[in-house]
C-alpha cells in the first residue's frame, strides 16, 4: 500500500509539472510554433516569465491570474489544464498501480486532453500530435501483444470515418468531420485496438448529437455552425481505455443473456 502510495502521489506531481508543458503546446501548435524555444514568456507584452512566476498551479494564484509586467489576464485555462494532468496521473497510478499499462495511459490519456483543449480552442487536432499519436499507440500495442488489433483498429479508424464522411457529404453536401477527426479516431484504434471502434464512434456520436442541440439552441446559431468532434472522441475514448472490459461484459450481458438467473 505505501508503494502504490508512493507511486500515486509522484505521478500526480509529475503530473501537475507536465499540465504545464501542456499549456505551451496547446498555446503554441496551432500556431506552428517550436514548444521548446523560446522560453515561456507573456504573449502580449512577450517579457520573458521567471522560473518563479513560472510554478505550475501557484504562481497563477499568486499572481492572480495576470502578468506580473503587463498586468494582462491569463486565461484560467493554464491552471486547470496543470491541476487536471496532476489529477489525471495520480488517478491513472492509483487505477493500474505500477505497471507498463500505467505509462501507456499516462501518454494516451495526455495527448486527449491536449488535443481537446487544441479542438476546443481552434477547432484544429494538429497531424503533429495524431500522427506521431498512432505510431505510439502501435508501439505500445507491439509491447503488451496486440499488434495485429492495434493495426486493424488504426486502418479502420481512418477509414470508418473516411467513408461516413465522404457519404455525408455527397448527400447533405456539406462537410461532417475534417481529416483530424479521421486521425484521431485512428490513434484511438491503435492504441486500444479495432474492439474500441464501436462503442467510441457510438458514444462520440451520441454526446456529440445531445451537446450540439443544446449549444445550438442556447447560443441561436444555424446548423451550420462548426463544433469540434475532437473532444467527444476524446472522452468516449477514454472511458473505452479505463472501463473498457466492463462496458463489454455489460453489452455481452444484455445481449446474450449472460449473468440472469
Amino acid at each position: 500500500m505505501e508503494i502504490h502510495l508512493f507511486v500515486t502521489v509522484i505521478c500526480a506531481i509529475l503530473g501537475l509539472m507536465v499540465g504545464s508543458f501542456s499549456n505551451v503546446c496547446v498555446y503554441r501548435i496551432p500556431r506552428g510554433e517550436s514548444v521548446a524555444f523560446p522560453g515561456s514568456h507573456c504573449p502580449n507584452c512577450q517579457h520573458t516569465i521567471a522560473w518563479y512566476d513560472n510554478i505550475p498551479l501557484l504562481s497563477w494564484l499568486f499572481l492572480k491570474g495576470k502578468c506580473r509586467h503587463c498586468l494582462s489576464k491569463i486565461s484560467g485555462r493554464y491552471p486547470f489544464l496543470e491541476l487536471l494532468m496532476a489529477v489525471s496521473w495520480g488517478w491513472l497510478a492509483w487505477h493500474f498501480g505500477a505497471t507498463p499499462v500505467l505509462l501507456q495511459s499516462i501518454v494516451l490519456i495526455s495527448l486527449l486532453w491536449i488535443l481537446t483543449l487544441i479542438d476546443l480552442e481552434t477547432g484544429l487536432l494538429p497531424n503533429v500530435l495524431t500522427l506521431p499519436g498512432i505510431v505510439v499507440g502501435l508501439l505500445f500495442a507491439w509491447w503488451l501483444g496486440y499488434f495485429e488489433d492495434a493495426l486493424i483498429g488504426a486502418v479502420a479508424g481512418y477509414t470508418a470515418f473516411w467513408l461516413i464522411a465522404r457519404v455525408f457529404s455527397l448527400v447533405m453536401g456539406v462537410e461532417a468531420m475534417g481529416y483530424g477527426d479521421f486521425k484521431l479516431l485512428a490513434m484511438l484504434g491503435a492504441f486500444m485496438g479495432w474492439q474500441a471502434l464501436p462503442f467510441i464512434v457510438f458514444m462520440s456520436s451520441f454526446i456529440g448529437a445531445i451537446v450540439g442541440i443544446i449549444y445550438l439552441k442556447l447560443t441561436q446559431q444555424g446548423k451550420q455552425t462548426p463544433i469540434p468532434f475532437g473532444p467527444y472522441l476524446a472522452l468516449a475514448g477514454m472511458f473505452w481505455f479505463l472501463w473498457g472490459e466492463v462496458i463489454l461484459h455489460w453489452y455481452t450481458a444484455i445481449l446474450f443473456g449472460q449473468g440472469r438467473a
